[in-house]
């Protein structure tokens, strides 16, 4: 959407965000709003601008988790008691709950993602193998320089100009990916906890772990929903497939979603391709992936399916031959 309707643009941004009012600053109000939301995962992108200073007055923030990048120009925030700013290159994460205010010079342009809060609170509690005693409370100041670099090449894989159709297994793995990076990078009233060592189980729970994965790898299951599947903390099944298997249980879940995807290619359908395989079994990213098949098994995708068609094909001619 663009126009330069300031009530339209407040009614549009409210449907993203939440019921707020917008104060232009100046004695104008010619805006020139931009917005632009798309459902790369099941958590909305967002890009918005207004072209003018403007003040926004968006309440208590009900439900409402963001991760918001300063595109460009600068910002300025107030939640309850604290106050912040941050400009271009720099992300800052509000929490949901707080009586949240916010200003935007004339160039600032955002770069947004409005998180799941079920699905960040249900991830922060799997963390900790326990319900949340308190609301999650993210610091509010913008991400490290180790964090903004992560964040801003996972915001511009899921900006990119052709976006692939991903599976439910893929939005899920993309999705519980940038909740955990946030949960484990980013402070908040639970990091001290969730930094906390915690003792391995005993080999059964491992196994289980290990057989259900196996059993679901072509489900949209992640690392969290086995920690869930197994009443335990996230922080004790990494603690225990690091003692008995030397390995993480998400390492362990993408090798079984590999060999999947290479039996695959291995056994290819006139339709199958990398791609489409890749996706199916929750690789959101086809560079990483091919990197990861390639140190597993030695050749690329795109080398195994070129092969197993070749030798069908050798196969059939040898056929047709032989009944000739």
């Amino acid at each position: 959407m663009r126009t330069r309707d300031l009530d339209q643009a407040i009614e549009a941004v409210a449907k993203v965000y939440c019921p707020h009012t917008v104060e232009v600053a100046g004695s104008g109000r010619n805006i020139d709003a931009s917005l632009e939301v798309s459902y790369r995962t099941f958590q909305p992108l967002v890009e918005l601008s207004y072209s003018v200073p403007v003040k926004i007055d968006a309440g208590d923030f009900p439900r409402l988790f963001l991760v918001m990048q300063c595109a460009r120009g600068s910002a300025g925030t107030r939640q309850q008691s604290r106050e912040a700013e941050w400009r271009d290159g720099e992300t800052m994460p509000f929490s949901a709950g707080f009586d949240t205010q916010l200003w935007f010079d004339r160039s600032f342009a955002q770069k947004s993602i409005r998180l799941d809060a079920d699905k960040l609170e249900t991830l922060c509690a799997r963390w900790l193998g326990h319900p949340l005693a308190q609301p999650l409370r993210f610091a509010l100041q913008p991400f490290s320089p180790d964090l903004e670099r992560i964040w801003r090449n996972t915001l511009t894989y899921l900006w990119s100009t052709e976006p692939l159709p991903l599976s439910d297994a893929a939005k899920a793995a993309l999705d519980e990916f940038v909740l955990t990076l946030v949960l484990h990078q980013h402070p908040h009233n639970h990091s001290e906890e969730l930094a906390k060592s915690t003792p391995a189980p005993a080999p059964g729970l491992v196994r289980r772990a290990e057989r259900y994965m196996i059993d679901n790898a072509a489900e949209p299951i992640t690392v969290s929903d086995v920690a869930a599947h197994l009443g335990t903390s996230l922080r004790s099944l990494q603690a225990g497939f690091r003692q008995w298997r030397a390995t993480t249980p998400n390492a362990f879940l993408r090798q079984v979603r590999l060999q999947r995807v290479r039996d695959e290619l291995l056994h290819p359908r006139a339709d199958s391709s990398v791609t489409t395989a890749a996706l199916r079994y929750g690789f959101p990213h086809l560079g990483r992936f091919s990197a990861y098949y390639q140190s597993a098994f030695g050749e690329t995708p795109s080398e195994t399916i070129r092969r197993s068609r070749a030798m069908s094909a050798g196969r059939n001619a040898g056929s047709s031959r032989a009944e000739r």
